[in-house]
């Protein structure tokens, strides 16, 4: 692991992220202090779903991540979590309600109900999620190698927003509950898990490669990379108007998961460039003569795609007395090795990480 620790008592940056995590929660019980009194108890009932929540989309996170860059960013991704489970949602409250009244002023009433969550929600609550991705790259920019880093740092910001408002939602559907909340508050629960698969967590990835794409590639204009993360940051917001647009009409189960459909697309496109990134750093890196003492070319070429490794894996346990899960932690270990072997190299302006020789 190189770069700082989370600890970084010499940042004024960092004691800025330490105050505005604390006054987090303050800000939100200030608003909602009712409300979680009257309605916390039923909204308990939630919280097997959100965990479950928390866990299934931390894991697809990690899944999204085949060469285990993770493995650098530990404390830059609790950090991001912590940041979007406390700080987001008492600021996203207080913004929302603002940006609320005044498309009600603007548009009239009717247009609010309609399009006021459409059209808060992703110019404030994306720009505060941003904040917390911006803070945690540049605390850790030593650390950052690739545009994968800001997709699992943004996706762990939106994760914990996502997790956050997921109890919110639970209070608030127990408050207005009518006879069963918790049999209500369950139903939203299951749904909000359905539905979360392009939720706050695709959106922020897509922010944080903006962002750590802005950082890291000073081999390119500052109009360059400032129009790189305008584009992602545009894909985010354009995937949480759509999540949050008033539904076509059709059959039920059509206007549940149509926005789903369109953000999973726009998702899929950008996350189809950063997989080609990581590829293509992973060529680079076993290119290098001193890869050579890692493994043979093709032992480190069979870790490209999920489909040769699966090959290899098969091959190395029918050589050898390998089980599968011995495999895979053979597997695991020699990623590991070929990002060590790549760690010490610096972002410097001559560095690209679409290359695909070094030089």
């Amino acid at each position: 692991m190189t770069g700082p620790g989370w600890f970084q008592p010499r940042s004024a940056l960092f004691w800025v992220y330490c105050v505005v995590v604390a006054a987090g929660p303050l800000v939100f019980l200030v608003q909602a202090a009712g409300m979680v009194w009257f309605g916390g108890a039923q909204a308990l009932a939630a919280l097997p779903v959100t965990a479950l929540t928390l866990v299934f989309f931390g894991w697809v996170l990690f899944e999204l991540d085949p060469f285990r860059a993770r493995r650098r960013l530990v404390a830059p991704i609790l950090m991001g979590f912590i940041w979007g489970a406390t700080v987001w949602p008492g600021v996203a409250l207080w913004a929302n309600d603002h940006v609320t009244q005044l498309v009600a002023k603007l548009g009239g009433d009717e247009f609010a109900n309609n399009w006021q969550a459409a059209i808060a929600a992703p110019i404030d609550e994306e720009f505060i999620k941003a904040i917390g991705i911006a803070i945690v790259a540049v605390l850790f920019r030593a650390r950052l190698r690739r545009p994968m880093d800001g997709l699992l740092i943004g996706g762990f910001v939106g994760l914990g927003a996502q997790i956050s408002e997921d109890c919110l939602y639970s209070v608030q559907t127990a408050l207005g509950a009518p006879q069963d909340p918790i049999a209500d508050v369950l139903i939203v629960a299951v749904l909000r898990l359905i539905t979360a698969f392009t939720s706050h967590w695709a959106m922020s990835a897509l922010v944080g490669v903006g962002i750590v794409v802005l950082l890291l590639r000073t081999d390119r204009s500052w109009g360059w990379r400032i129009g790189f993360f305008a584009l992602f940051y545009a894909m985010a917001v354009t995937m949480h108007f759509v999540f949050d647009a008033p539904r076509p009409s059709g059959p039920g189960v059509l206007t549940l998961f149509f926005p789903v459909i369109v953000d999973l697309l726009i998702f899929g496109l950008a996350y189809r460039w950063v997989l080609g990134t990581e590829r293509k750093w992973l060529r680079a890196t076993i290119a290098q003569p001193s890869a050579r003492t890692l493994g043979t070319e093709q032992q480190l070429a069979s870790l490209l795609t999920r489909r040769s490794r699966r090959r290899a894996r098969a091959g190395l346990r029918a050589a050898t007395r390998m089980d599968r899960r011995q495999a895979r932690r053979y597997e695991r270990a020699l990623i590991d090795r070929v990002e060590a072997l790549s760690g010490g190299v610096p972002p410097e302006p001559s560095w690209n990480y679409q290359q695909t020789a070094w030089r």
